[in-house]
């Protein structure tokens, strides 16, 4: 009987606030500290919630496997309010699963095939721009514009040149920013207020847009026109509200977590000349079919994709993952009270000494040695039935744009940088990691 076992150790901070303010300040600092004080399980009360966090692969088995069972997906009263109730992120249940049926079409291996020819047209576009421009680049903003745009075109097709995409792109940073910040009061001057007219201002901005297409009776093949056309079990299709609020999550989800991992990617390659050269010459080395971009193309790559998986290892786009139990349940001995908010840590479980060797070296080859780790020891993009939708969008996204990075130009950092991360909303370096940019 769970009622018999004791709570996980930890403490609860400050009344109300709990250790919001310690979390908000470093995540990883954070979870590492108390890691090192109680183990891989301790409670805590941060982001307005009593919360006990979970590190480690059997936990995350552990969690991933009661979706629905005796855990259920829960994020942050500011990520509720800022990205809609009524979104598939937030959504549990048959409804989650009946509304990620929806457009898992779209997200499917195969299906990247005919947009692999956009992804790259817009990449050698922008690249080209980049090296006109100066020598001096600044890789967080330069990848997050064309990051922007590659998740627009996705989503509306040849429609997307319609859109003001900066005016998007600096609404869906406000409200970012504004997600995860410790103070979340309505007020115009704070980082959530901020996030809440950005949200406010982006609906009002694609909603006639949405309403248009529906109107014209175009059925596109695109993100949009499935969500257009998209009817549950019982027949009922998606209101113009709810489309507008998917569209926004998928702009915002489909071009941050690239954003984070390309530029921690490139970061990693400038501090490590050999994993560079090693990148280099597996593109130098391909037979001239297989240097045309296709998936299949794609597949024979395997030193990039071990470069992807260690800067992800390292840096895991996101910081955490939050469920909540939906009754009393038992972990590792402890009880876990119904009601407590869950949360996995991928960047603690990436750094596990016990699976892992040389946890803080940059190592690309460790992912084609042949040793195996245990079932979710690794897990930037989730696991279990929420799996990231957009996994395999982001992989082709990121190898194309790092292979045409690889084989055309050079990125040096530029000297007396701050290299330091900032946690959230997502961990990137504080000066956004500004580098020499030229052509080879």
């Amino acid at each position: 009987m769970t009622e018999t076992l004791p709570l996980p150790p930890g403490e609860t901070g400050l009344p109300l606030i709990g250790e919001t303010l310690a979390f908000v300040r470093s995540p990883r600092e954070f979870t590492a500290k108390r890691e090192q004080k109680y183990g891989k399980v301790f409670r805590t009360h941060i982001l307005g919630a009593e919360s006990v966090i979970l590190i480690g692969h059997a936990a995350n088995h552990w969690a991933f496997s009661g979706e629905d069972k005796y855990l259920q997906n829960r994020w942050s009263y500011g990520v509720r309010q800022i990205l809609g109730a009524d979104t598939m992120s937030l959504i549990n249940g048959e409804r989650h699963r009946e509304r990620r049926r929806m457009v898992t079409p779209h997200f499917k291996y195969e299906s990247m095939s005919h947009f692999v020819p956009s992804i790259e047209a817009l990449s050698r576009q922008h690249m080209e721009r980049w090296a006109n421009q100066g020598s001096v680049l600044t890789i967080e903003h330069a990848m997050r514009t064309l990051a922007f745009e590659i998740i627009a075109l996705f989503i509306f097709s040849d429609e997307a040149d319609q859109l003001d995409l900066p005016y998007l792109s600096e609404l869906s940073k406000l409200c970012a920013d504004g997600m995860f910040t410790p103070i979340t009061i309505n007020l115009p001057f704070l980082p959530f207020g901020k996030a809440l007219k950005a949200r406010k201002d982006f609906m009002n901005y694609l909603r006639p847009f949405v309403q248009k297409r529906r109107e014209s009776g175009q059925h596109k093949a695109d993100v949009l026109g499935t969500l257009l056309a998209a009817r549950d079990s019982e027949g009922n299709g998606l209101s113009d509200e709810t489309i507008v609020e998917e569209i926004h999550l998928l702009l915002f989800a489909g071009h941050d977590t690239t954003v984070t991992s390309n530029t921690n990617i490139l970061l990693h390659l400038a501090q490590n000349p050999h994993a560079l050269q090693c990148a280099r010459d597996e593109q130098n080395a391909l037979a001239p079919d297989d240097r045309v971009f296709n998936l299949d193309t794609l597949k024979k790559m395997p030193y990039l994709d071990a470069v992807i998986h260690e800067s992800m290892r390292l840096i895991p786009p996101i910081a955490g993952m939050f469920r909540i139990t939906i009754q009393d349940v038992e972990f590792n001995g402890y009880r876990i009270p119904k009601g407590t908010v869950i949360l996995l840590n991928p960047a603690r479980t990436h750094r596990d000494e016990t699976v892992w060797k040389n946890v803080e070296d940059y190592n690309p080859d460790r992912w084609l040695s042949g040793e195996k780790q245990p079932p979710f020891s690794h897990i930037p993009f989730g696991g279990g039935p929420r799996l990231c939708l957009g996994q395999n969008f982001a992989m082709v996204e990121m190898k194309l744009i790092l292979s045409l990075l690889l084989r055309g130009y050079r990125w040096e950092l530029v000297p007396h940088q701050d290299l330091t991360y900032r946690s959230l909303p997502f961990p990137l370096p504080k000066s956004g990691v500004t580098v020499q940019f030229s052509r080879l």
